[in-house]
């Protein structure tokens, strides 16, 4: 009983980490309007060259994409082409979502690695972006690795949920089917 409320309180921990770094990607979509609409304006209203607004956008968008990523697998509001899935069975779905969720967590197992050594080498080597923001280029590395890292522990979390699912479809009655909330039956009278 121990290993399963310490499970729980490591499922707890990821899914308000995923929330937090989705709140923060928020914020850097506000910035990142803010910043367009400002280089647009100096731009075309007051004829001012703005230099620094093409860069800063390029990395606020990095990091909109990685921040938010782990929510949004844990929202489960990803691209799924599931022309295949709408004619299998529920636990034929439940079981192409946990080797879909084992491949995520692969993919991004490797991606969190190699961004993690290549932001290492950028950070001892000291690189910078060849541009007048002269961005220490490990920060929008580093940035990928985390939002890979929490990909990886959302994909954790996703295939004890699905795991769970399928053994409670498993042990439900016939003619029931396991839903993303719960139990639903084919009874519709």
């Amino acid at each position: 009983m121990g290993t399963e409320r310490l499970l729980d309180a490591f499922q707890r921990g990821i899914n308000k980490l995923s929330l937090f770094s989705e709140i923060l990607a928020e914020i850097a979509a506000c910035v990142l309007a803010v910043v367009v609409i400002t280089g647009v304006t100096l731009t075309y209203v007051f004829k001012s060259r703005d230099v620094f607004s093409v860069e800063v956008s390029e990395y606020l968008l990095v990091f909109i994409c990685f921040a938010s990523i782990a929510y949004i697998l844990r929202e489960n509001r990803h691209v799924v082409v599931d022309a295949v899935l709408v004619f299998l069975s529920p636990k034929a779905r439940l079981k192409m979502k946990l080797v879909a969720s084992f491949l995520t967590l692969g993919f991004c197992s490797i991606l969190t690695w190699k961004a993690a050594d290549v932001t290492l080498l950028n950070y001892q080597r000291g690189f910078r972006s060849a541009s007048l923001v002269t961005m220490p280029l490990w920060i929008p590395y580093l940035v990928i690795a985390l939002g890979a890292f929490g990909v990886v522990l959302q994909s954790i979390v996703q295939i004890r949920e699905l795991t769970g699912r399928m053994k409670r479809l498993s042990e439900s009655s016939e003619g029931e089917e396991v839903h993303e909330g719960g139990l639903i039956g084919h009874d519709r009278s």
